[in-house]
């Protein structure tokens, strides 16, 4: 074992940072929705207005989100212009399409914790820093990873109290069994599988079967589209893609990923022509900052 951290590197707020509530994700929605790295939070009022949020909790949002360091924001004469930041555009490649599986050798690396009751609120937000980097706990106090992620853990530690402490080990387990076991009850895939069936009678729903994509259903609206675009981005982010040699070649996380191919289809196919001619009618449009086209 290595590393002990007895002390507070960030401030005790950090993992509530990361948190992704609903409207925060269609703030960054957009982005994704019209393909740009950077823009103006009229066009952001825009694009949400289409969502159903009004302009004064969309600026409210925006503010939350740069003071948790989601956004960054930048003055351009009268308007600010928003951009995503590195840990949420990072986050977001896995639901782009990222589709590298991590290698097993043998072990996982583990973070053992303990945090008292007494500062139960610490202890959550530690959670969702681990969570975050790609920790899942085994049981209390027992996180494991594929990747050695001490480093990038012990940067952001939040403040752990003097009787609290954090160490990092390799866990080797018996045998392939064994770790077939571990990874499933600490990546829970049996909860994942319980998410996929519904999922994938809603996108089947919308593409008639795959048969003729984005011609199902025809009279649904942008809300309840993204109120299962939600749901499937949720699933993406909250399995990773685990080694085919512990979970088998039709593991819960492909299928997901599956899901995110065939809702940004339904999503180019239904509304993209809308929510452009929404952010093409703001003052501010040609401050748009793009991404690079392939």
């Amino acid at each position: 074992m290595t590393g002990v951290h007895d002390h507070t590197k960030r401030t005790a707020d950090v993992g509530d940072r990361y948190r992704l509530t609903r409207i925060s994700f269609d703030v960054i929605s957009a982005f994704g929705c019209l393909r740009a790295q950077g823009l103006p939070g009229p066009v952001i009022v825009g694009i949400l207005d289409e969502h159903g949020y009004s302009s004064s909790s969309v600026h409210n949002q925006l503010v939350r989100m740069v003071h948790r360091n989601l956004l960054t924001s930048e003055k351009l004469g009268r308007v600010s212009i928003y951009r995503l930041s590195e840990r949420i555009l990072s986050g977001f490649m896995d639901i782009a399409g990222d589709r590298e599986a991590p290698t097993y050798e043998g072990s996982f690396h583990s973070a053992l914790y303990s945090i008292p009751e007494t500062a139960r609120t610490l202890r959550d937000r530690f959670q969702y820093v681990a969570r975050m980097l790609g920790y899942r706990q085994l049981r209390p106090g027992v996180l494991l990873s594929f990747a050695d992620l001490s480093h990038e853990l012990a940067t952001q530690l939040p403040a752990v109290v003097e009787a609290g402490w954090c160490e990092f080990a390799t866990i080797r387990p018996e045998d392939i069994e064994a770790a077939k076991r571990m990874t499933s009850r600490a990546f829970d895939l049996e909860a994942a599988s319980g998410q996929l069936p519904p999922l994938e009678d809603a996108l089947a729903a919308l593409s008639l079967n795959d048969t003729r994509p984005g011609l199902g259903q025809p009279e649904m609206s942008l809300v309840r589209f993204f109120d299962i675009y939600y749901q499937v981005a949720q699933a993406v982010m909250t399995h990773p893609i685990l080694p085919a040699e512990l979970v088998g070649p039709e593991q819960p996380a492909l299928r997901f990923r599956t899901l995110m191919d065939r809702c940004n289809l339904e999503y180019y196919l239904r509304f993209d022509q809308q929510l452009l001619e929404r952010a093409g009618s703001s003052s501010t449009f040609d401050l748009i900052e793009w991404l690079p086209s392939d």
